[in-house]
Order: structure tokens, then sequence, then C-alpha cells
């Protein structure tokens, strides 16, 4: 029995008295007094069965005793008995719109693992010996969670469906982005900003009604609203009023699409393999370091080439039809969309056979180089993280390797060349070191995206029209019109972008990638790029 009575126990005791009389000595002395006369009566050897309700039913007696020896005999509260409670449930309390607002607060401070109790029992209304097995928790302890009688806590969550819900249950909001994306990323990826974000997703709303909705007093997030809108991630509609200035899809919309979109490019990793197997040898001709590795390895960064030429070609052709309808551009230097799930929502996902895929880039400059890129083209399991592989700390040393095998380093650039062959990205041969990556000038870069375009126009033709007619029917429908211009030039793009599904053709199906034997030591679709 003494386990039950925990510092949560008696900070939740205390709650409930404060709330019922708002003043902090009553609160404390009667809270007090409930807890004493529970362990007491735990003490005296009585049986209880089911001690939450039991002990909730005694903290309502002892405030009504309370009530009726404060206003001597003149408040009239039925008690339902002594101040020993039954072995009962709680019924009919009533709960206010404030009760409401403090019960918010109480949840939303709650440790994780209570919270997610709750939030399974009432919000998802999954059963008890469900719940302890989705937790791998006996039933008892699943029990001993739920702090409040069942019919009570019951029709606090459900109003609580309506008011404040992100206060104790965030939305799950994943986000996505290209271009100048990694510079704010770190200030956009937190749980509260992305709280913010799903509550100003769909209609304009002020700051108190962010502050309600995620639980967050405004102070306290204030200077945040002002970096968003300062940075175009939110916009002011009308005085007082906000709303996302980028598109929010609801998961299974976005789930729905991805799944019907990879029906489409069912056989496009044969057919891009096919076209790129066609044009390897005025690749192999141009000049860059690495043209000579062998083509499955080089197909990590072909298949990026030839899907980015894709991709450009049947955006160009669907944009036509949006000419002069859309502004060009979002007047951004980045580009950024999500999709977000609600605790309450179920997602059914179907399996499509693509693989998952990112990429990062990261600029330099050198005495000898104007310009120096790091195209990390899969950032992205199965492989690790490999942003830092290279950086300003090794740049110079990489591209001396790169300018002169057996040039004679220095202690320092030995350790770091060490590290370069221990991560996979150079190898040692006799007296020389070699990268392990194609490195190329910025025109040769070009020239190979040149001779893939022409290689891949008959397929821009051959999808072009299927893949926008499934955009407009499953996700136009979902677009703000205030929004139009992403959704053209952002979502649109990554829809015609059918590289994750070549990439499980070239891993799974037709096995034409050169896969590591340890992922996490290779250089596989990492290449540099350089300017004199």
């Amino acid at each position: 029995m003494n386990e039950f009575f925990t510092e949560e126990l008696i900070e939740t005791t205390y709650l409930y008295c404060y709330k019922r009389l708002n003043n902090s000595e009553e609160a404390r002395d009667l809270a007090q007094d409930i807890l004493v006369e529970a362990l007491s009566a735990a003490k005296s050897g009585k049986e209880i069965k089911s001690f939450f309700p039991w002990y909730w039913q005694l903290a309502h007696n002892r405030y009504c005793l309370f009530l009726r020896m404060q206003a001597k005999g003149v408040v009239s509260l039925d008690a339902t008995g002594g101040s020993i409670a039954t072995d009962e449930d709680i019924t009919e309390q009533l709960v206010n719109d404030q009760e409401i607002s403090d019960l918010n607060y109480a949840v939303s401070r709650l440790s994780k693992i209570h919270r997610e109790t709750i939030i399974l029992y009432y919000l998802q209304q999954m059963q008890i010996k469900d719940i302890a097995n989705r937790l791998d928790l006996p039933e008892g302890t699943v029990k001993r969670r739920l702090f409040d009688a069942k019919s009570d806590i019951k029709k606090g969550v459900e109003k609580m469906n309506h008011v404040g819900k992100s206060s104790y249950a965030p939305a799950e909001l994943k986000l996505w982005g290209g271009y100048g994306v990694p510079n704010y990323w770190k200030e956009i990826d937190d749980l509260m900003t992305k709280q913010i974000f799903a509550t100003c997703s769909k209609n304009p709303v002020t700051i108190k009604e962010i502050a309600d909705e995620i639980g967050v007093a405004p102070v306290y997030f204030e200077e945040k609203l002002k970096y968003l809108l300062n940075n175009k991630f939110i916009k002011e509609t009308s005085r007082g009023k906000y709303l996302t200035d980028f598109v929010i899809f609801s998961e299974q919309v976005w789930a729905d699409f991805r799944f019907e979109l990879s029906r489409i490019y069912e056989t496009v990793g044969e057919e891009i393999t096919q076209r790129i197997c066609s044009v390897e040898k005025p690749i192999r001709a141009l000049p860059f370091y690495g043209n000579d590795m062998e083509f499955s390895y080089l197909l990590w960064i072909l298949y990026v080439y030839a899907c980015t030429a894709v991709s450009n070609g049947m955006l160009k052709i669907y944009q036509g039809k949006w000419t002069g309808k859309i502004p060009e551009g979002n007047g951004k230097d980045y580009r950024v969309a999500g999709t977000v799930i609600y605790p309450s929502e179920k997602i059914e996902y179907k399996d499509t056979k693509q693989v998952s895929w990112s990429n990062i880039h990261y600029h330099f400059q050198t005495s000898r180089y104007h310009k120096i890129t790091y195209a990390n083209l899969f950032q992205a399991p199965p492989f690790s993280d490999r942003d830092q592989h290279i950086s300003d700390l090794n740049i110079n040393t990489v591209m001396k390797i790169f300018d002169d095998p057996i040039a004679e380093l220095t202690d320092v650039e030995q350790e770091k060349a060490a590290h370069l062959i221990q991560r996979g990205f150079a190898r040692r041969k006799d007296d020389s070191i070699f990268l392990t990556m194609p490195v190329m000038d910025y025109g040769i870069q070009k020239a190979i995206e040149d001779i893939l375009a022409k290689a891949t126009a008959d397929l821009c033709l051959k999808y072009v029209q299927s893949v926008s007619d499934l955009g407009d029917q499953l996700l136009l429908p979902h677009i703000r019109e205030d929004l139009m211009e992403e959704y053209v030039n952002w979502i649109m793009r990554n829809s015609f972008w059918p590289l994750n599904k070549v990439m499980y053709y070239g891993i799974h199906e037709g096995k034409t990638l050169a896969i590591p034997e340890d992922y996490a030591k290779s250089a596989a679709g990492v290449c540099l790029y350089y300017l004199k």
C-alpha cells in the first residue's frame, strides 16, 4: 500500500485542493488531512480493493466536510457518508472550463509514461490489458497510473479534445525541406515550434489561442513567434492573427498519396538504369576524378543526377499550365513542408517499395579553390551520419590529397588523413593516398546532368501527366489558396522526384548498386564539386 503514496500523489492532491479552494494555505491543510486519513486507513489494515477510486472518494468527502466546518453548517453538500470513503467510484462531479484548464495543466506536468497511459486509455480508448501489452507492463501498474476515477477523468479528457489538446498530447509534426533550410533547422525542429505550426496550419489564430492550445503562456514563445514571422515560416493574416506560410498535410493524406505515387513509378527504376547505361561511355569520357571507378559505384551519384533531370523536366512541363496564375517563387531562400498526426488519429500505412532519401551540401573556400561543395547525396539510412566527415577542419587536407596523392603531409594532416581512411573516404596504396569519391569541376557536373537530361527526356513525357493528375486529385483539395505557389513549385517538385523508387530498384530488385561492406565506412553517394 505504501507504494501508492508518492511525491506525484502528494502534488496531485495539493492541486486537487487548490483548484477548489484557491487558497494555498487552506489547500495545504486540506491536502495534509486527506493524506493523513488515507495513511491511517491503510495502516489500520482496511481492505481496499481499488486504491485510487477509494482515495479520490476520500478526498471528495474530506473536501465536503471542510466546507461544512468552514461555514458552520450553512453549506449543504452531500458528502456521501462519513469522511472515510467507501470502495466505490466517484460519479457525477461537475467539470467546468476552469477545471478543464487546471486538468490540462496537471496532465501536462505528468511524466511521459503517465501521460502516455492517460492518452492511450481516454483519448485512444484502449483497454487496460491492451495498454499493458503495448507498454510491456503489468495491468496493475497501468491501473495505478490512471489517477482519478474513470467517469470523472473521462469527462475531462473528452472535453480536452476541444480545449487545449496540444498542451497534454502534442501533435507529431514531421518537417522536410530543401535549399537553405539547414540554416534554420535548429530553430524550427523543437517541440514547441512544431505545436505552434500545427495550431496555425488551417485557420488564422491569435497569440492567446496558440497559448491556450499548446498550454504555454505567451511570454515564453513571443520571441519564437517573432523569429518565425521575420523568417516567413508564419504570417500575420490580419491584425493579431497568424497562419503558417508553408504546406502541412495530414499524415494520412500524404501516406495515401505516396502509396499511389509508388504504384505509378513501379518500373521507373529499371527504365532510368537503362537510360544511364546507354550513356556510360560519354560520361566516362569527361575529365573528372573517379571516371574510372566501378560503374555500380558511380551509379550512387548518377541515379541522383538522372532523377534530378527527370524531376526538372516534369516540373517544367507541369508549371506551363500555371503560368501567370501563381508567383514564380516564394521569396525565401529555403523550402519546407510537413505532415501532422494528432494523438487521436490512427494512420493506416500501405507497404511501398522505396527507400528513404535525404541529402545535404556544405560549401567551403580554400586558398587554391574559390568554392568547394561537399555533396552528401545520401544523408539517410542505411548510411550513418556523414555530415561532418568533410568540414572546415579537414577540407584543406582533402584537397591537398586530391591535388597530389603522394604529397608530403604534416603530422596534423597525417592525423586528418587517417580519419578519412577510417571513415572510408580515402584509401592508402603504397605511399599514396587516394580519395574514394568522385571529384569534379562544376562544369563537368553540369555536363553529366545535360547528358542524362537528354537520355531521360522520354520518361518526363511518360510520367508527368499521371503524377500531376494524382497530385491534383489527392493533394490539391487540401491546399490553402494562399499556398498554391508552394504546392506547384515545391510539393509537386518533390512528387516528380522518383529517386526513392529508383534506389529501391538499385539495392533490392535490379541490384545494380555496389553495396558497401560497411555503410558506416563508405563514401558511396558522396562527391565533391569545385571552382578554382
